[in-house]
């Protein structure tokens, strides 16, 4: 839940001996967040006072254009669109992606070009949101494996379903172009359905850009994730 920081911070309360208090940090995240702020002139207006979250060791500001969170592990950050709707729908700070670790960014086609869409990293996992197939959550060593594989630039695509842990321990999300499982017992499956799937595109060829099958160097990284490549749950 936050709460509506309205307290001033009197010029006076400095820290001894390199102890921070809750003002003294309140006082880092207001230049943080400033500072972010001045990187993204689009994100507009403030809609309000900053506001203090959970314990009051944590911060953030809405804009007309989105939000800066600020934490001293993760310091600010910006979220905005569908992909801070879903993080804010899922319980923003308090659910299990915690806070915003990079700002919102772009997604792009195998090629490296612009794709219409968005995403964010943050400390549990990472949203990915698309028009074609909205904003979704992946985590976990799916997580992992699929950065292996170049995240939406790889043979995969983008996620079409959530991230989902089964009634067996087995971690697993589908994708435009396959699926990714994960067990600690099993280790790391990783399905291939082939280049025509939806979400591929046709380059001036008429060729689907999108590849259908693991390169090599991809293999070899694959090869690395193995049942003792993360602790046993």
């Amino acid at each position: 839940m936050a709460e509506w920081m309205t307290a001033p911070v009197r010029a006076d309360r400095v820290p001894n001996e390199g102890e921070h208090r809750s003002a003294d940090l309140f006082l880092v995240a207001v230049a943080a967040i400033g500072a972010k702020r001045a990187e993204h002139d689009w994100l507009g207006a403030p809609r309000g006072r900053h506001e203090r979250l959970g314990d009051g060791q944590q911060y953030l500001r809405r804009f007309d254009g989105g939000a800066i969170c600020w934490s001293s592990r993760t310091g600010a950050h910006e979220v905005h669109g569908p992909v801070a709707e879903r993080w804010e729908a899922l319980g923003a700070e308090a659910s299990i992606l915690g806070f915003p670790i990079t700002d919102s960014a772009p997604v792009a086609w195998p090629d490296g070009t612009t794709r219409p869409g968005g995403h964010a990293h943050f400390e549990g996992g990472s949203i990915y949101w698309s028009p074609e197939h909205g904003a979704l959550v992946v985590r976990g060593m799916v997580r992992d494996i699929w950065a292996l594989l170049r995240w939406e630039r790889g043979a995969l695509g983008l996620p079409v379903g959530d991230t989902r842990l089964d009634d067996d321990g087995v971690l697993s999300a589908r994708f435009e172009h396959g699926r990714i499982a994960w067990s600690s017992a099993a280790g790391p499956l990783v399905e291939i359905s082939g280049a025509g799937a939806a979400g591929s595109r046709a380059g001036a060829s008429g060729a689907s850009t999108a590849p259908g099958r693991l390169d090599p160097a991809t293999e070899r990284r694959l090869a690395r994730v193995t049942p003792g490549f993360a602790p046993p749950d």
